[in-house]
């Protein structure tokens, strides 16, 4: 499945990008210190029989500008990267946070499917058992109330005849009392009760 939208949790990818920029940034400005530093004395003993003063300090300079202009060229690549990046964890972010909400709505008809090589893969699989559990509960507790309303129809029936006969609604009566007993029972196991 190809990514059609890489910016999904913009506020996190940017500031996992300018993370990442930052960190490139830096380590590129203090690479150039470093090398600043350590090769202008040996540099300027080395050229000074070799150019003028004023010329030394020109090609100097040039070389501090072309090394500066280079680290903010990459910049924006570093930029785009961290957002590529930070699309492994914000777009299962994403998608977690979708399902959650149709959890929350009561839908439980939503797996989860994330790519490859996303991350949260781990909570993705949790997340489906947690949704697969709830829609087994819920199947169960359909069956069981379909169950009591038939026992329950069986019970008024019963009633609106001329002749009721007791021994049968009580029958249907502890046959409905056993169901809901298997429905407390259930919603105990599951520790809904």
């Amino acid at each position: 499945m190809k990514r059609k939208t890489y910016l999904v949790k913009k506020s996190f990818q940017f500031r996992y990008a300018l993370v990442i920029s930052a960190f490139i940034l830096l380590t590129a400005l203090l690479s150039s210190a470093m090398t600043y530093l350590a090769l202008f004395p040996y540099l300027s003993e080395k050229l000074a029989n070799v150019y003028p003063q004023g010329r030394l300090i020109v090609l100097l300079r040039d070389a501090n500008t072309k090394a500066l202009v280079s680290t903010f060229i990459i910049f924006p690549f570093a930029v785009w990267f961290g957002i590529i990046l930070s699309h492994r964890v914000a777009g299962p972010w994403y998608k977690l946070e979708l399902a959650l909400k149709k959890l929350a709505d009561g839908d439980l008809s939503h797996d989860i499917y994330l790519r490859k090589n996303d991350e949260l893969q781990s909570l993705a699989y949790l997340l489906n058992a947690v949704m697969r559990n709830l829609r087994e509960v819920a199947q169960a507790n359909i069956k069981y109330a379909a169950s009591i309303d038939e026992a329950i129809t069986g019970i008024n029936q019963e009633l609106s005849k001329e002749s009721i006969d007791t021994m049968k609604i009580r029958l249907m009566i502890s046959s409905a009392q056993d169901i809901i007993s298997d429905l407390k029972e259930s919603l105990r196991r599951h520790k809904l009760n």
